[in-house]
């Protein structure tokens, strides 16, 4: 009898060891499943991003060379067969070229130059922001103070600027410099961000000018109308003009200038690749001046 309850004993320690050991193998099995989809989703997204970084490398050689060959202008024409010129713009509004990659092309000249920026332009836009007259005039001489080689304060300037970083007398390499100037706020950091730049071409677009720098200059409604139309891509220099009240004159000019700041997004599968960069292009180039000047260059 007890040969016989040792046996089942045996028997049921050996059941016992064999379901841990399948359980063991089983989680052993679905481990490696795991891994191996893991690994494979890792490659896709490796073999993606690839791809992506191809088609965005692939949408800037072709929107260059449209940009050095091809009038600026906005045509509606889906025949075309170049398609890029059928669809881009320069007031930074996104553009796929295909289903991989989108552009957005901001022209230079429509912003206001950082630099030399011209005072009814910089002042409408900090009296936008809300501010009262006597502070619009303050931050504009502090912002000429900061970047002028004298220190010879302006009549609302201050050389000093009343802060222990060392005023930098010499034009700002990055726009967030302005960030160390006194009566700068965080929005309206922002708001330079967005409608100053280092680069331009001595003349100003403002049909491709930002909506808010639009509504500073003329006002929020019109902006609105001139925006809906050149998304639409319906705005004519005539309808520019009659809506905004700006003519073009020796410094106002309704096209694009060849410096633009260019921003690719190129997304394969759940891969996104990303890249910006500043250009002066010259079309009519000779052997002292290359076709494409590169300012910058991100991603």
């Amino acid at each position: 009898m007890i040969a016989v309850y040792r046996t089942y004993q045996q028997k049921g320690i050996a059941l016992i060891q064999v379901l841990l050991i399948t359980a063991v193998l089983s989680i052993l099995a679905l481990y490696l499943s795991s891994t191996a989809k893991d690994q494979v989703k890792m490659a896709q997204w490796a073999d993606d991003k690839a791809l992506a970084l191809i088609a965005v490398q692939s949408a800037e050689a072709e929107l260059l060379f449209s940009l050095l060959t091809e009038s600026k202008i906005q045509n509606q024409d889906n025949n075309l067969t170049n398609n890029i010129t059928a669809r881009w713009n320069f007031f930074a509004s996104p553009f796929k070229v295909n289903d991989q990659v989108t552009i957005k092309i901001q022209d230079q000249s429509a912003l206001i130059h950082a630099h030399f920026p011209d005072p009814n332009l910089i002042k409408s836009l900090l009296a936008f922001q809300g501010l009262p007259n006597n502070e619009v005039s303050r931050i504009y001489d502090n912002l000429l103070d900061w970047q002028d080689l004298d220190n010879i304060p302006r009549n609302n300037g201050d050389e000093l600027l009343s802060t222990p970083t060392a005023i930098r007398n010499g034009a700002v390499p990055d726009l967030h410099d302005f960030s160390f100037v006194p009566k700068i706020t965080a929005d309206l950091q922002q708001s330079l961000l967005k409608n100053t730049t280092l680069y331009s071409k001595g003349f100003f677009n403002a049909m491709d000018a930002p909506e808010e720098l639009l509504a500073a200059i003329t006002s929020v409604e019109q902006a609105k109308q001139i925006v809906q139309l050149r998304e639409a891509g319906q705005l004519s220099n005539v309808q520019f003009s009659q809506l905004s009240g700006i003519v073009e004159n020796e410094k106002v000019l309704f096209y694009p200038s060849n410096i633009l700041a260019i921003e690719f997004e190129g997304k394969v599968g759940m891969s996104v690749v990303r890249k910006q960069i500043t250009v002066e292009l010259t079309p009519y180039a000779n052997q002292y001046q290359t076709p494409i000047n590169i300012f910058s260059n991100r991603g």
